[in-house]
């Protein structure tokens, strides 16, 4: 029989609820997106559609992360899941840089008397009207949900929304004026240059996700000052433990990560010894905080 999980919060359950609907909504603008995008010509449209592919990716493996972590279905990492969306992240930093370049080349060799379809071009901009509002509206949502129990995942979903809000406004507004001009051929430039404002919008999320994830992939050792807030803390508590055998460290990004071993002798009880580990654990959630705290109690020798 499968073990049964911890019962989620009622944040929980809400946070969840955002991701997995904003990336169904998206999925589904998405489809129709490009069912009227690509009929239309239009490389404003084009551009539009490979940015919201490539990030729509990320809102999934978000939603995977977030259901995982709240069922602490992750309990085999033993510093944490960061890595598993700054990973995904480098990965579609990467797809987001090489389709900006694909556009650009489109871009530059598109003969600017093509025409742009009309009656399509006004459905997509009915389809990045939807788009405009769902940005908008889960960018407010997800904020909402943050505030109570703050989340990492949650937060990156926040700064990629907002992002897609901002993007979605500029579609929106090149696609009416593309729309608004009578002459073809202006039309067509309008579409043209407001696809390279896209594709330098598109670079500039990459450069962001790279900036980001980057530092939270490459494990750093922490520095003196906070060696030295260890081992004040440890020698505040030094009659809470029977020896000191050392203790380890890394920082992750923002995330700094702490192991240590605590000598406890061999009469000590179970309850005796987690009662006596939890004025250490406050000490360093007080002083360093945020911080994981992990302490591995073994047996003092010669007890």
């Amino acid at each position: 029989m499968s073990a049964i999980g911890p019962e989620l919060s009622p944040h929980q359950k809400e946070k969840e609820r955002s991701v997995l609907w904003a990336a169904v909504l998206d999925t589904i603008l998405l489809i129709f997106l490009m069912s009227v995008g690509l009929l239309s010509g239009s490389m404003t449209a084009l551009s539009e559609i490979i940015r919201i592919i490539l990030l729509l990716v990320i809102e999934y493996v978000s939603y995977i992360v977030l259901r995982r972590v709240h069922r602490s279905r992750f309990n085999e990492f033993e510093f944490g899941t960061g890595k598993i969306e700054r990973i995904t992240n480098l990965l579609v930093a990467f797809g987001l840089l090489l389709s900006s370049l694909y556009i650009f080349t489109k871009v530059i060799g598109m003969d600017e008397s093509v025409p742009i379809s009309t009656t399509a071009l006004m459905l997509t901009l009915i389809v990045a009207n939807f788009n405009l509002m769902i940005n908008f509206y889960f960018s407010m949502a997800f904020i909402r949900s943050n505030q109570t129990e703050s989340s990492v995942i949650i937060s990156s979903q926040i700064a990629a929304r907002i992002a897609k809000t901002v993007a979605s406004c500029v579609v929106v507004g090149i696609l009416m004026l593309a729309l608004w001009l009578p002459d073809p051929r202006s039309a067509r430039i309008v579409d043209l240059g407001g696809s390279i404002i896209l594709v330098g919008y598109m670079v500039f999320i990459a450069y962001g996700l790279i900036k980001e994830s980057l530092p939270e992939i490459l494990d750093r050792t922490i520095s003196e000052p906070d060696h030295y807030q260890i081992l004040r803390i440890l020698a505040e508590n030094f009659d809470q433990y029977d020896g000191f055998s050392g203790y380890k460290t890394r920082r992750s990004g923002k995330d700094l990560f702490i192991l240590l071993t605590l000598s406890f002798f061999a009469t000590n009880s179970l309850e005796q010894i987690e009662a006596r580990l939890q004025p250490i654990r406050q000490s360093f959630e007080a002083e360093l905080p945020g911080s994981s705290l992990i302490i591995v109690p073994e047996v003092a020798k010669g007890s």
